[in-house]
């Protein structure tokens, strides 16, 4: 993918993330609660959006606003699930841990998983999150296949995560990214 004006994106680059899940921590504030003094229920989906959008930026090199208005490329969210484990509070930052369960033609399922330390003992399992996002157009809304450049970063990820993926086309995963200039 070229930017407007013609050099590479960081899209096209190889981005190396160290081997493990992709982490992402925010603090959870007395905003984020409701009546219940837990966190509200809505803002929880949401959190594994800023997640896995975090991820983006670190295994592909940026975000759904650059994807979108730079290069035409959207990723709307097709699906999404959540389940709840224990309640969420401000009283300790929160973990979100993002895996790539499946790689498709032109989607990709993510796993968010949201932890929590709890007083005198490890971390609290909070929440499950299973969210599938299709490459488009922006403007068609139609799908796209996952350019190369960011498949090969995707799989590299997906292979190095510590959880098993599953690719459903394995055979276009090898392509030659470009290093970024010095």
């Amino acid at each position: 993918m070229r930017l407007p004006s013609g050099r590479p994106a960081d899209f096209d680059f190889r981005h190396d993330l160290p081997a493990g899940p992709f982490h992402h921590s925010l603090d959870v504030g007395w905003g984020d609660t409701d009546s219940a003094q837990i966190a509200y229920t809505a803002n929880i989906p949401a959190w594994g959006l800023k997640a896995i959008e975090a991820w983006f930026r670190a295994c592909l090199g940026g975000g759904w606003y650059e994807m979108n208005f730079d290069f035409g490329v959207g990723t709307p969210f097709v699906d999404l699930s959540c389940s709840f484990h224990a309640p969420i509070t401000p009283r300790q930052p929160l973990d979100l841990e993002v895996t790539v369960e499946r790689i498709g033609g032109a989607s990709l399922a993510y796993l968010v998983e949201g932890r929590q330390a709890a007083s005198g003992a490890g971390p609290r399992h909070c929440f499950t999150g299973r969210y599938v996002n299709v490459f488009s157009d922006a403007v068609a809304m139609k799908p796209l296949p996952i350019p190369a450049a960011m498949r090969a970063n995707i799989v590299r990820f997906a292979e190095r995560q510590g959880r098993p993926y599953e690719d459903r086309l394995p055979h276009a995963t090898a392509v030659a990214l470009d290093t970024p200039d010095a």
